[in-house]
């Protein structure tokens, strides 16, 4: 097949930077030697994906957010992508990670293997292993199967689950149908592993979701989020400022689902892989259920009820103070500091005293890193007032308590049961709107993100392991409120004068 019409635009996707250099060919060269030449799209995405730091040589993107449609040959893609890091990065460990550890291994033996052994590059597979099954290169043993290379590289599965991705250095991760995740636990597993390989990269791929896609519609938003940003900040090049490269593939929601210029337009293996006819067949038998093809094959999002975020949506909405409003608070704020588990992110919030409801919430400051907490706050206290800061005894923010109190701070390590406490007030707060904002980016989207972890029978926290991404503003803000209300500066009848 060959396409006759122009390219399929994405909705969003990451340039090409003029100015790097890129390993797209070389990419390129082992989808021919495979057998699977990319077509227009996949060489485009290896162009980008392959662009090297000129200050270090190693790759620039380190993550790869890709939402396609089904039949476009993403399979492919991130096939050739894993092979060519196994054969020039001797000693690579590249984990693929599907929907169950049944799905991953048939992917890993059937979809990736069998090509290999068929190709020309089976040469460098390692033959010691599969000899007894004729599976040269293929060490089958049970519970530990791999492809084998006789550069020392291994390409391997592994159950969905927390623990995936721990254990040796790793190169090359892929959290393949990512849909299929309701949260960030396998993402979150797998990047420890790679902190010490400078060229490591994950790929995040999958199809749109469902309602159950929690993990992948945050990654989603997060970064449709994040290149609108950029773009408008920084312009058509902005998004390439980033770490992360990120493609959508999806057609416009005000297109006509019916219409195959629609298809045409959004389907970048349409006319290469795929045909007209085969989607409309597909369309045909879905009718009943039109939801069924406009997920795989348009990229569409079944909308979903408001109130799944951890916090109901109307209520967050209920509590926004609009920017014409002067009432924020008064007084000394009280701040707050938490920090991401990996370290990579830091939020310091604050709460403080606002007329007609328990408290004030804010986002002072988000950024990477911890070094420039403590002198952002003794800045703030010099402009704001406020000697009080808050942490999570049990949290990462824990390694600045010194460098506060040296800085003349009061710090509060708030408890575990303080922390649970803080948890369900914040939430009651929202719920009786009784808690006031200024509609936060940061506040709202770590909202969204979260997700509840009980802890005993009646009570919760927010879920840093489980959540969609970082909600370390969700526990500033909680932790800075908390602070607030043991301090005994509210008068919980106030807001009922």
């Amino acid at each position: 097949m060959a396409r006759d019409r122009a390219e399929a635009v994405p909705l969003f996707h990451t340039p090409r930077h003029p100015t790097r250099d890129t390993t797209g060919n070389r990419k390129a060269g082992v989808a021919r030697a495979l057998g699977m030449p990319f077509i227009p799209w996949q060489r485009e995405m290896a162009d980008v994906w392959g662009e090297l730091d000129g200050a270090t040589g190693t790759y620039w993107y380190d993550t790869l957010v890709l939402l396609g449609l089904r039949q476009t040959g993403k399979t492919t893609f991130t096939l050739t992508d894993q092979l060519e890091t196994a054969l020039y990065f001797p000693g690579s460990v590249i984990r693929y990670t599907a929907q169950t550890q049944t799905m991953g291994l048939a992917r890993l033996e059937n979809d990736f293997y069998v090509p290999i052994s068929d190709s020309p590059l089976s040469l460098f597979l390692d033959k010691r292993y599969g000899r007894r099954t004729q599976k040269l290169g293929w060490d089958g043993r049970t519970g530990s199967e791999q492809i084998r290379f006789l550069n020392r590289s291994r390409w391997e599965t592994e159950a969905v689950k927390e623990e995936s991705g721990h254990g040796p250095a790793l190169t090359k991760g892929v959290v393949d149908e990512a849909f299929a995740h309701e949260t960030g636990a396998v993402e979150q597993a797998m990047r420890p592993a790679m902190q010490t390989i400078d060229h490591a990269q994950i790929i995040i791929a999958s199809a749109a979701g469902t309602a159950k896609s929690k993990y992948l519609a945050g990654k989603r938003e997060q970064e449709e989020t994040r290149f609108q940003s950029l773009v408008e900040q920084y312009g058509p090049l902005g998004p390439t400022r980033s770490r992360t490269m990120f493609v959508q593939y999806a057609a416009p929601l005000d297109a006509d689902p019916a219409d195959p210029a629609t298809w045409w337009g959004c389907h970048p293996g349409l006319g290469w892989l795929t045909t007209e006819a085969k989607i409309s067949a597909a369309l045909e038998a879905t009718e009943n259920d039109p939801w069924e093809f406009y997920r795989p094959y348009l990229g569409w999002w079944k909308p979903t009820g408001a109130d799944e975020w951890v916090i109901p949506q109307a209520s967050v909405k209920a509590c926004i103070v609009g920017a014409d409003d002067p009432n924020d608070w008064t007084g000394d704020p009280v701040w707050a500091v938490d920090v991401s588990p990996d370290r990579s992110l830091t939020t310091v919030a604050l709460a403080g005293v606002t007329p007609g409801a328990r408290c004030w919430v804010e986002i002072a400051e988000q950024d990477a890193g911890t070094a420039w907490v403590v002198s952002l706050l003794k800045r703030l206290r010099g402009e704001l007032g406020g000697n009080t800061v808050a942490i999570d005894g049990a949290g990462g923010a824990g390694a600045l308590e010194q460098d506060l109190i040296d800085a003349g701070f009061d710090v509060v390590r708030l408890s575990h049961q303080q922390k649970v406490d803080g948890c369900g007030g914040l939430f009651d707060d929202f719920a009786q709107q009784n808690v006031r904002f200024g509609g936060d980016s940061e506040i709202v989207s770590a909202i969204k993100a979260a997700a509840k972890k009980k802890t005993g029978t009646d009570a919760f926290i927010w879920a840093k392991g489980k959540s969609l991404g970082d909600i370390t503003a969700l526990y500033g803000v909680t932790l800075a409120r908390q602070a607030l209300v043991m301090k005994g500066v509210y008068d919980p009848m106030e807001h009922l004068r």
